[in-house]
């Protein structure tokens, strides 16, 4: 998912921020954990009457560890995310929960999707600068690289074209 906003403080022109896309919800989650609960219930109930008395006991441990393990990974999604700020003086990516940040030059900063590779055919999406290139959006879908592509050099030029005017307004003529 990405989320645009111009201006968002006084030192940044453009923000984006880069979450992973849900595919389920809150509520699609606790139905689907209310089916597992029916069914586990179910073939737990039988296996007992079957003779198997420890099922229930192992039915009910698997599906702790299923609601942990589901609880998890739903509170690292809200944790995992990329925001590029971009300026006047520096294109700026930091990624969470690592706390990576790279910075680059706005002006030499290039926008590049690799060619597809691999079996999966995904079409990276790279800022390049200075022999220096960071894959961004690794977790977005081809299209919304795609979109973040054009939204990013657009950007850029926006800001290229705005310094560059300043510039000829400041030259002496």
């Amino acid at each position: 998912m990405i989320e645009q906003s111009a201006s968002p403080t006084p030192d940044a022109i453009f923000e984006f921020r880069l979450r992973p896309e849900r595919p389920i919800t809150a509520s699609g989650l606790a139905v689907f954990f209310m089916v597992l609960v029916a069914v586990s219930v179910t073939v737990a109930g039988f296996s007992a009457l079957q003779g198997n008395v420890f099922a229930p006991a192992f039915a009910a441990l698997e599906l702790a560890l299923v609601w942990v393990a589901l609880r998890l990974v739903w509170r690292r999604q809200d944790q995992c995310q990329e925001r590029i700020a971009l300026n006047r003086d520096a294109l700026t990516l930091a990624r969470q929960p690592s706390g990576d940040e790279v910075r680059f030059h706005p002006y030499w900063v290039r926008v590049l999707r690799a060619p597809a590779g691999g079996r999966s055919g995904r079409r990276p999406l790279m800022l390049a600068s200075h022999g220096r290139a960071v894959e961004v959006g690794a977790f977005l879908g081809d299209d919304e690289r795609g979109r973040l592509e054009g939204l990013l050099a657009g950007a850029l030029e926006a800001l290229r074209a705005d310094r560059n005017a300043g510039s000829e307004r400041k030259a002496p003529g």
